[in-house]
């Protein structure tokens, strides 16, 4: 296969105000191309999730096939609930998106991820801004799965910092660890982006009311869906912004120099009041971990990718 100028990119995802965002961001990459959306149970339903991404596909002529994926985990675990006081009960800030025409595909996530891996073997890049069971199901479907994928990059996890749904796990990593361990074990490179660098990127209100004044259509949607997210993070850590989480997986697969990295070997815990934290030991190993983040370059590449795109 002839070199591609723009990276082949799946987006794995629940959209999730946050995963909104990065859709958008990713939508506006210079190096990245969009082949496919899969969604995944998480942020709300799987139904509820896909129904957002076909309605974002559908608002901002994003002309790729949508994949409904998991709606329990690996092992056969429904979700009791979902985080509906972080994004709502549709999981866009209650903004009650339905898509007119736009539908999803007849065949599933996991399988278009193991076709797509064929078709673009050694170049496909994957980013999964949510739990990683559909990547889990795609591994264990196919033995060559694994050999095919360039990297794995993922908004996930914990390491130097506290988890966000327990002391220790953050929420992907929490909500199927193990479809988390499948992907780590599976020899596939991992470069995990996780709360250690995504807490330290914060999109203030200011930040966000400047760029929806400037940046068209984009800056529409993120005026009504932003609002619930902002009031999360305001009564939760007392600020007046929110994290910038799934976004910064795209940044990194757009732009890794954004990012200081480590090499070493990722891991998850399974058991035990720690399940679902995510471990790393330096050295050895095919998996990167994002330490260090250039917030303002990450914020100003937001900012400028979704004005040139959109405004």
């Amino acid at each position: 296969m002839t070199a591609l100028s723009k990276t082949p990119v799946i987006f794995d995802t629940d959209p999730g105000i946050d995963d909104a965002m990065a859709l958008l961001f990713l939508n506006a990459c210079q190096q990245l191309e969009l082949k496919g959306i899969t969604t995944v149970f998480g942020n709300a339903s799987i139904e509820q999730c896909t129904n957002n991404a076909l309605y974002l596909c559908e608002r901002f002529n994003i002309d790729v096939p949508v994949y409904s994926g998991a709606k329990v985990t690996v092992t056969g675990k429904r979700q009791e609930e979902y985080p509906a006081f972080v994004h709502g009960d549709d999981g866009l800030g209650n903004i009650n998106a339905v898509p007119l025409i736009r539908q999803q595909e007849t065949r599933c996530a996991s399988d278009f991820l193991v076709e797509s891996a064929k078709r673009y073997a050694g170049e496909l890049i994957i980013i999964a801004v949510g739990r990683m069971t559909n990547l889990a199901l795609a591994i264990q479907a196919d033995p060559e799965f694994s050999k095919r994928i360039k990297e794995v990059v993922l908004m996930g996890g914990a390491i130097d910092v506290p988890g966000n749904v327990s002391k220790w796990a953050e929420a992907n990593s929490f909500g199927d660890p193990e479809a988390t361990d499948i992907l780590f074990k599976s020899g596939i490179p991992i470069t995990q982006v996780g709360l250690d660098v995504t807490m330290k990127t914060i999109m203030s209100g200011a930040y966000i009311d400047d760029l929806c004044r400037r940046s068209g259509d984009a800056g529409k949607l993120l005026s009504e869906i932003t609002p619930y997210y902002l009031n999360f993070f305001h009564s939760r850590e007392g600020i007046h912004g929110f994290a910038c989480h799934d976004s910064s997986a795209v940044a990194f697969a757009e732009d890794p120099e954004i990012y200081g990295t480590k090499k070493g070997t990722l891991s998850v815990v399974l058991q035990g009041e720690q399940r679902g934290r995510t471990l790393f030991e330096e050295g050895g190993g095919n998996h990167r971990l994002c330490t260090t983040v250039n917030a303002e370059r990450l914020l100003k590449d937001y900012d400028q990718y979704l004005v040139r795109q959109y405004g």
